[in-house]
């Protein structure tokens, strides 16, 4: 840990999935990890769960535990028992436009929906990775004949697997998408009025908890804005350079189940 931890509990803790609770192709945290967020509930603390996951692939542990979930990286807020408590959708054009770009670059493309997840382009190279993340059965339909229902129900972020320096040149085209690399040729879109900490703090506001009391763990760019916010922001030890930069603080690596080493020093 770069830093020692400062003196006092924080009043809310907040989590990336992917990369930060979860090593790649693990499905379900670890003991270890499971135990400190539940010690973390028991001392008061709200746990937030941020990723860009929809709620149906959060592993019903976390699930279970936490207070609320931020989904599609700020996209949509879901509280305990699943109620949507905000919402930040793509406009029609939005969609529309990215579908005949992943047409254009030969990309894979998944749109979040409130109620699961659609392909709208290449679903066997999406159902793989997904079904890969997920614990049991998953709402995921093959959208790609019809592409019809962002109509009646807009998604809230998209996932895109395709050529990196065509994607990045088709981002800086775009004044109301951005987007966050999460490997080579794998991106969370969404639109730019979007981001976890967006999400995060509608919910902090409501519990009149303020950033600086906040811990948040992360490893991701799209991490950066509640690293940047949070009191005490910890970049994971496997985290992208730009988090680790920013983060004030830096835990363990996720193998080494760095959050919950963490936390057992702060719980201590």
């Amino acid at each position: 840990m770069r830093e020692r931890e400062e003196q006092g509990l924080p009043r809310a803790v907040i989590c990336d999935i992917d990369g930060t609770l979860l090593q790649e192709q693990q499905k379900i945290p670890s003991q270890r990890i499971l135990r400190c967020l539940a010690a973390v509930r028991e001392k008061g603390i709200l746990l937030i769960i941020a990723t860009g996951r929809i709620r149906q692939l959060i592993p019903s542990a976390l699930v279970e535990l936490a207070d609320y979930c931020v989904c599609g990286n700020g996209g949509l807020v879901v509280d305990h028992a699943g109620k949507i408590l905000r919402e930040t959708p793509f406009d029609a054009d939005l969609v529309e436009g990215l579908a005949a770009f992943s047409d254009k670059i030969g990309a894979a493309l998944s749109f979040s929906f409130p109620s699961g997840y659609g392909v709208y382009r290449d679903f066997p190279t999406i159902s793989r990775l997904y079904l890969g993340c997920a614990e049991g059965e998953l709402p995921l339909t093959d959208e790609s004949a019809t592409r019809t229902r962002h109509r009646t129900e807009p998604p809230f972020s998209a996932f895109l697997i395709g050529n990196e320096g065509r994607v990045y040149s088709y981002l800086r085209r775009q004044h109301r998408l951005q987007g966050a690399r999460q490997w080579q040729d794998h991106f969370d879109i969404y639109p730019v009025a979007t981001t976890k900490a967006a999400g995060i703090s509608g919910i902090l506001q409501e519990r009149s908890i303020k950033w600086k009391e906040v811990v948040a763990f992360g490893d991701s760019p799209n991490d950066l804005e509640m690293l940047a916010a949070a009191g005490r922001g910890y970049a994971m030890g496997n985290a992208c350079p730009e988090a680790k930069q920013l983060a004030r603080f830096e835990a363990p690596p996720v193998w080494e189940d760095g959050v919950a080493q963490v936390l057992e020093e702060i719980l201590r």
